[in-house]
Order: C-alpha cells, then structure tokens, then sequence
C-alpha cells in the first residue's frame, strides 16, 4: 500500500447517484459500482497509472462508537491480508480529504478493480459446468485458507463479495464484517442471511472459521442451480429452509449448539428427513455412478454435503476441502 501525497494535494468533489465523493484528482472517469449499509463503491481511472481502481467510501465510519470499531477493523484486516494473493482484494491506498483530527469525519479506501462478481455469472442463468464450479470454489478456498491462517473470519461470503475476471480468477472482496477470533464474544451481525450459517441463529455467541465454509457451501449450490437455495424471509424461516434440504438435526446435537431458547424451540417442530442432493439438484451419472450426465461429480455432492452440515464441527476447514 503507498500514498503519493503530492498526487494527492489537489482535490475535486463529485456526486455519483446519491453519494458525493471527495477525491484527489488522480482519481478520474467515475462509474457507480454499488451501495450497502456501510459503504459506497465507484470504479475510477488512476491516471497516474493509468489503471482502473475500486474506490469505497465508508458510511458514517466514525458516527458512532461501534461505527468507529468496525471502520478500524476493517482497515486493519486489509492491511494484514495484504499481499500479492491473488484471491484477496489488495488495497492500494487509504485517504481522506478532511484537514485535522477535529473534523476527521470521511475515509476512502483504494483497491485493484474486479470487473465481475459471482452474481454477475449467476444471473446471467447460464449453466456452470462441474470444471468451472470446481475452478471458483477451488480459488475462494485458497483465499480462505490464508484468511483463516491469519485467525481472521470473513463472515459475509456470498456472491456480491466474490470477483471474478475475464479468466475466471476469483477474488475474495469486501471485508467490512471482518474480525478476527481473538476479537472474543462474537455478534449475532454476521453474513448476509441467505447465506448465514445456522450456528449464528442457534447461539450467535459461539461461532469459528466454519462459519465461512457453510457460505461456500451455499455459494456452490447457488453455482449448480442458479439461485440461492435457502431462501428464508426471517431468521425463524431461514432456519425451516435449511432444514427443509439438510433435514432436522438430532435432539443430542441441538443440545450441544443451541441455547437453551432455540433448543426449546427446535426440538418442538416435527423433524424433516435430510434430502438426497443428487435427486434435489437432478444431478446424472453414467452406469459407473463416475462419469458426469449433468450435474456435478460424486466428490463434489460429497464436498458439498460436508461444507452443509448442520453442526460446524463436521464442516471441512478450508485446507481439508482443498
């Protein structure tokens, strides 16, 4: 990460759809990216490398005390994964145009620009063949090891923060639910629902890394059938989806993971059977239950089943899935 403070000397503030932007005038040429609860994205031209940037602007970093916690989390998390691994978002640079301490109230980041993201290629409903599912979730689990290695947890992996190029190189994005295991008692805020690991609805106080390999697990079924496969409409109904696929877990492991409250209330509803992915997903194999007729292979559905097990115990760490 390096500032060229003499290139950023001259400032210019402009407003793309609903947010002003300040920025220094290397930054050119701005094209709206997207918007979420905590940032705002653009695509600028870095004319003094002549290269296209992803620029985020934090929301309200420092409005709040919790606010201020999460922007310098996040920062901090950038700058300890940040390396030529080519499955993590690198920064660039980091800058503000607020003058003094007083009224320090605004922070950009800088980072290399992905053109697409894995809902890009999910959208267009096009089929993804078992080599190139294999391809991005074996690329996301390398970035993910070495996340993990560094006792960082992601904990909003899902389509919309997977880059992907024009050669298929995948590129693990935006960390700004970033922390780390040391940070101790965990928050309930953690990944997007769909994609959320039933361990944060069951006792959102204790969760590890496995949270982030049941959001690839999702991610890969989304690859196979183009959409996102528990689709629940609250955190009560979220959890009914995913019993509806996996099937109800036994009364000894909802013991050992649920509060006492979730517990009462899991153990009451009538128990679902665990559903045969290859019939759920219409996957077909030749006379030797080998050769792929659609779908994907038997060592997928295997690796798939694991990373969608109820208890986070018997999910895979990313270095057992690779």
């Amino acid at each position: 990460m390096a500032t060229n403070n003499e290139d950023q000397s001259e400032w210019y503030t402009v407003i793309c759809r609903t947010c002003t932007y300040t920025l220094p005038v290397r930054y050119q040429d701005i094209v709206p990216i997207g918007q979420g609860a905590f940032g705002a994205v653009i695509r600028a031209t870095d004319r003094t490398t002549g290269r296209y940037v992803a620029i985020k602007k934090l929301l309200h970093p420092f409005q709040t005390k919790t606010h201020a916690k999460r922007s310098y989390r996040e920062l901090k998390v950038l700058i300890d994964l940040n390396h030529p691994n080519g499955q993590i978002v690198q920064l660039y640079d980091v800058f503000t145009p607020d003058q003094d301490r007083e009224n320090f109230e605004t922070l950009y980041f800088v980072f290399n620009y992905i053109p697409y993201t894995m809902n890009q290629v999910i959208k267009r409903q096009l089929p993804v063949s078992d080599g190139h599912i294999k391809q991005i979730i074996y690329s996301i689990l390398c970035g993910l090891k070495y996340i993990h290695s560094a006792g960082i947890l992601h904990r909003d992996l899902k389509p919309d923060n997977v880059g992907i190029d024009k050669d298929s190189n995948v590129t693990i994005l935006d960390f700004g639910l970033a922390r780390t295991l040391s940070d101790g008692i965990q928050t309930g805020y953690a990944a997007t629902r769909w994609w959320r690991a039933p361990e944060v609805y069951v006792n959102w106080e204790h969760y590890d890394e496995k949270l982030d390999m049941w959001s690839i697990g999702c991610m890969m079924a989304e690859l196979i059938v183009l959409k996102p496969i528990f689709r629940g409409i609250d955190y009560i109904d979220q959890l009914n989806k995913i019993f509806d696929i996996i099937g109800t877990p036994s009364l000894e492991t909802l013991h050992e993971l649920c509060s006492p409250s979730t517990y009462g209330y899991i153990s009451r509803l009538e128990p679902k059977p665990k559903q045969n992915f290859n019939q759920l997903f219409g996957f077909k194999y030749d006379v030797t239950g080998e050769t792929i007729i659609s779908g994907v292979s038997p060592q997928g559905v295997d690796l798939l089943d694991r990373l969608l097990s109820f208890d986070p115990r018997l999910r895979p760490t990313a270095e057992e899935a690779l």
